[in-house]
């Protein structure tokens, strides 16, 4: 059996999807339960678009939450976890994603968090912020980049 835990950081406030009424600690970050869905992001094959959702139950705190959050181009750090399936503690890092809030969209029982890549490939632009070999390690020094 397999469990699998999110944690997300929005605005300075930290949430979990797994602990149903409870908070849980994890990575020094206290995590408040709110009941959301990831659904993982997708890349296309030049890498410049990355995109993914954040849905959540629609209601007016999270209608207002979702609509500062698109006006502002807010940053949400999302880490999904390994959890021992049986008491639902988290185990271990499975991966983290980036992404700034770029929409929402809603239906009268659901809300839809727009995100996508914070990179501005313009710009260069993560907010305000360029990559550099300091942030980020080793860079490419040519245009050749081959998938393999």
């Amino acid at each position: 059996m397999i469990a699998i835990g999110t944690f997300i950081e929005l605005d300075g406030n930290y949430y979990q999807n797994f602990f149903q009424g409870d908070s849980i600690g994890w990575d020094g970050n206290s995590y408040m339960f709110s009941g959301f869905g990831y659904s993982g992001s997708s890349v296309d094959l030049e890498g410049g678009n990355i995109e993914a959702q954040l849905v959540f139950a629609m209601n007016a705190l999270s209608l207002n939450m979702a609509k500062e959050a698109a006006d502002e181009r807010q940053i949400v750090t999302i880490k999904t976890v390994w959890l021992d399936p049986e008491t639902l503690v988290p185990k271990s890092n499975y991966m983290q994603d980036v992404f700034m809030v770029t929409g929402f969209e809603h239906d009268s029982s659901r809300l839809a968090l727009r995100l996508s890549s914070p990179l501005d490939a313009i710009s260069a632009d993560v907010p305000r912020r360029r990559l550099t070999e300091r942030l980020v390690g080793a860079l490419p020094s040519t245009g050749q980049i081959e998938l393999l």
